[in-house]
């Protein structure tokens, strides 16, 4: 993809060719088949009229055109959703601005040409010279606006290569159609103006002769036009039914050609059941790994259980039944064998609550945030009634999403702006919202502890913490969550903060998610999901 500065003047560059192009050779062929004198072509080129009128057209057409393409310009420099929608609308109504304004540019050419020099030559036009410069017109949109058209519709090929096109600028018909037809048409033209000057004889019937032939270069046009169209027909369909894979029948995807686009046909079914049967392999597999995974989560939620119960048990009963005949060290070392053991507990319990967000059900609802975040914030102040609390929202619309995990990626964000304010005298905390390019974009924001950006990469990760246990207690799972939670209904989640400041952390969540991970339909995710 070219640089917007490259795309800009090589756009820039073919309209000016565009417009500079047609007087020359124009003007040139009118002297070819002596229309005018060369004494007569000196003398409106130094008047002002057809020079003010070509310089005239050409201005306009520098100043219009790229104020036109610019949301494709805007679009290559800063590439976004919307950006790319109005550079699509701008690209596609191109080739019906860019032929009305340069067909009307030939069209009043002939016109120009003639009273120039005959308001200031000696020459005085028959009819038949206004029917013989017309058809110099014609040449000229051929053999100018036809090369250059092609020219920059590979230039907007290059520039907006990464946007999916839903349906094509210019078909391929179209553009097979305009070379068939009016190639011949060029052809016999110039022929025609090639004899006339040649032997000054021109009646109706080499106009008839003249007609015949181009309208048997159509019905040419045509006829491959069709043959092309039954060629890619099936690829058309293919494209135009939005078939996904599930949906995909390649007994359908018959080529109705033998040419180079039936042998395309022919390998791209070829290559899309090679796809479907390694789709079944690796669902095959998928499926696999989702058991073998449960009988470990199963294992890790049973097993290391039973131990860790049974360490912390013994340890509880020595301290109740025998800790008068423990010294104070070995009491110390029995709690710190009690803390040690409740920590992986968590851990664990942690670790089976990140393991199931990624492979339980996605239930999608219309979502009140602005009344969850008030119920998450009355639970977790109640749980600190002694702290001045100032807890601001500023979100009035709703969301689709799945309730249960939104609630506890929220319950996370606003539990740890409470767990890092807890030095602070006054707490402030704020959920707001705001737009970004068409996007809604959520912010839970504390005047905290803080955190340095250098670190910030780590904060997603599953038990990178970046503050000490002693300071703030957690087991570096509940960020990891977030990000899971969020990154399953299609959205994002960063950060942005400053040590002693606090810290602000956003998420983004489509207008329509793109739910990703769905597990099989008799998969059952076990219990709730606690905060960490």
């Amino acid at each position: 993809m070219p640089p917007a500065k490259i795309f800009q003047r090589d756009f820039l560059y073919l309209i000016v060719l565009t417009w500079l192009l047609p007087p020359v050779i124009g003007l040139g062929f009118i002297l070819f088949i002596q229309v005018l004198t060369p004494q007569q072509m000196l003398g409106i080129l130094f008047t002002p009229t057809e020079p003010l009128y070509i310089f005239g057209w050409l201005g306009f057409a520098v100043w219009y055109f790229p104020r036109y393409i610019r949301p494709v310009r805007d679009w290559i420099a800063s590439p976004s959703e919307a950006s790319a929608g109005r550079a699509l609308k701008s690209m596609r109504l191109f080739p019906l601005y860019f032929w009305c304004i340069f067909l009307l540019y030939l069209a009043l050419a002939p016109g120009s040409v003639i009273l120039s020099a005959e308001y200031y030559t000696d020459y005085i036009a028959k009819p038949i010279d206004w029917f013989r410069i017309q058809l110099v017109a014609l040449i000229v949109s051929i053999i100018v606006g036809l090369p250059i058209f092609f020219l920059i519709l590979d230039l907007f090929g290059r520039a907006l290569g990464n946007i999916r096109l839903t349906r094509p600028q210019v078909t391929i018909k179209a553009k097979i159609f305009l070379v068939g037809a009016l190639v011949p048409l060029l052809i016999d033209t110039m022929l025609v103006q090639y004899y006339w000057t040649r032997t000054g004889f021109f009646n109706f019937e080499t106009f008839l002769v003249w007609l015949m032939l181009e309208l048997l270069a159509i019905a040419g046009s045509l006829i491959f036009v069709h043959s092309i169209r039954q060629s890619i027909e099936p690829l058309h369909q293919l494209i135009e039914n939005d078939t996904s894979l599930n949906q995909l029948n390649t007994a359908d995807l018959v080529p109705c050609s033998t040419d180079e686009l039936g042998v395309l046909t022919n390998g791209y079914r070829q290559l899309l059941q090679e796809l479907e049967n390694r789709v079944e392999e690796r669902t095959a597999d998928l499926k696999a790994s989702n058991q073998e995974l449960e009988s470990f989560s199963y294992s890790v939620s049973h097993d290391l259980r039973a131990p860790l119960r049974a360490i912390d048990g013994y340890s509880q009963a020595l301290l109740e039944d025998c800790s008068a005949d423990l010294a104070t060290e070995g009491v110390k070392y029995l709690d710190r064998i009690r803390h040690n053991t409740q920590r992986m507990a968590e851990l664990i319990d942690d670790l089976l609550s990140l393991s199931r967000i990624g492979r339980s059900n996605i239930n999608l609802q219309v979502v009140d945030l602005k009344a969850l975040a008030l119920e998450i914030m009355q639970e977790l102040s109640d749980r600190e009634a002694d702290r001045n609390i100032n807890f601001e929202i500023d979100i009035d619309h709703e969301v689709v999403a799945d309730r249960k995990l939104l609630r506890i990626a929220l319950e996370n964000l606003l539990s740890n702006a409470l767990k890092y304010t807890r030095n602070k005298q006054a707490v402030e905390i704020t959920f707001a919202s705001r737009f970004k390019d068409g996007k809604a974009v959520y912010s839970v924001r504390d005047n905290g502890a803080g955190f340095d950006m250098s670190y910030a990469n780590k904060l997603f990760n599953a038990f990178q913490r970046l503050h000490r246990s002693e300071e703030y207690e957690g087991t570096g799972i509940g960020l990891a969550t977030v990000d899971r939670i969020v990154r399953r209904h299609g959205g994002q989640v960063w950060a942005e903060s400053e040590v002693g400041r606090g810290a602000t952390f956003f998420f983004s969540l489509p207008d329509s998610p793109d739910i990703t991970t769905t597990p099989d339909a008799d998969q059952k995710p076990g219990g709730d999901l606690p905060v960490t």
